[in-house]
């Protein structure tokens, strides 16, 4: 079984490019998505968009982060997937605040005969590369240290001289890696193909040095939102990049929006809306300091109507434990 790591920041667009790799590869790979928190969105994406969805098995992590709380479950789930699966690929797309040296290491035991690592892709936004450095610092210099392939994603508009100035900054922190800047549909089949073959050079995690690692995330998941109007959703997404809900760096979801199910994605400033066919009512926030009860009350719902799901990443504050308490009760 041959492992292929497609990881990135929040938002930068994995889920996208494993669907393009799919196409272009002509592999039919077990796909593993660490979503955390209760929410499946980022697998129901791809269900619902790949053509030979029937033949490519998508499962679903949802226990925990799979490069630092769950290792253990997560390296028993690749385990399972090699014995009862037998897949001859797995692709692995990690939640985007996952620390990709970590998960190398935790990857690094299994590696006998039978199992080998892939050259580990990370797709990045180079619009956000700035503002991601000076706000989480070491996790982004980890996923981007660790990388073999670096492509970057929604730059299509940018110009050449944005783009050689985008990778200049990325070999300072990585100056070996293959970086693709160009949009990566642009790239020959062979390319797609190549990632898919085991390099001759092992995959060893790179140790990030001299940085903070205080990162701190929440995320926020909801199963009963709903509005009146999409009026109300814009307002709520413009809301959200100002700050008024704490520092959200991703939110993504399906709910009901009249008699109607609509999908947003917010991600790098900027927000998306459209239609879905998807009938599951599910909603997430990541970010930092977020204030659950006005994005409950916002969204026609409570933290007493809900199941609750406030997940932890990286460090995990006291104080936030505490705010989180409040808020239940407890």
């Amino acid at each position: 079984m041959k492992i292929l790591i497609v990881s990135g920041f929040l938002g930068a667009g994995k889920t996208t490019f494993i669907k393009e790799l799919v196409r272009r590869s002509g592999t039919r790979p077990v796909i593993m998505e660490n979503e955390y928190g209760q929410n499946d969105l980022d697998a129901e994406e791809l269900k619902q968009s790949l053509p030979e969805k029937k033949e490519i098995k998508i499962l679903e992590f949802m226990e925990g982060c799979v490069c630092c709380t769950m290792k253990d479950s997560f390296v028993n789930s690749v385990m399972t997937i090699f014995c009862g699966l037998e897949p001859e690929y797995l692709v692995v797309e990690p939640t985007g605040v996952g620390r990709l040296g970590s998960i190398i290491k935790n990857l690094q035991p299994l590696i006998n005969d039978k199992i080998s690592l892939l050259k580990p892709v990370v797709v990045m936004a180079p619009q956000s590369f700035a503002s991601n450095m000076a706000q989480y610092p070491s996790l982004y210099t980890d996923q981007i240290a660790n990388a073999s392939v670096i492509v970057f994603s929604k730059a299509e508009q940018e110009d050449s001289a944005f783009l050689e100035d985008a990778v200049a900054k990325v070999r300072e922190i990585n100056p070996s890696a293959e970086i693709i800047a160009n949009h990566y549909s642009k790239q020959p089949d062979n390319w797609w193909k190549d990632l898919m073959e085991v390099s001759t050079e092992a995959t060893e995690a790179q140790e990030v040095s001299g940085m903070s690692g205080n990162e701190t995330f929440s995320q926020l998941s909801l199963q009963k939102a709903s509005l009146h109007s999409p009026s109300e959703l814009v307002v709520l997404l413009e809301d959200c990049l100002r700050g008024q809900f704490g520092s959200i760096a991703r939110a993504k979801g399906v709910l009901p929006i009249g008699n109607e199910m609509i999908r947003f994605d917010l991600a790098d400033r900027k927000y998306a809306i459209t239609g879905s066919p998807d009938a599951k009512n599910q909603i997430v926030f990541i970010g930092t300091d977020l204030d659950v009860e006005a994005l409950c009350r916002r969204l026609g719902t409570s933290p007493d109507q809900e199941e609750i799901s406030l997940s932890f990443t990286q460090r995990k504050q006291e104080a936030d434990r505490r705010a989180f308490s409040r808020i239940l009760g407890r």
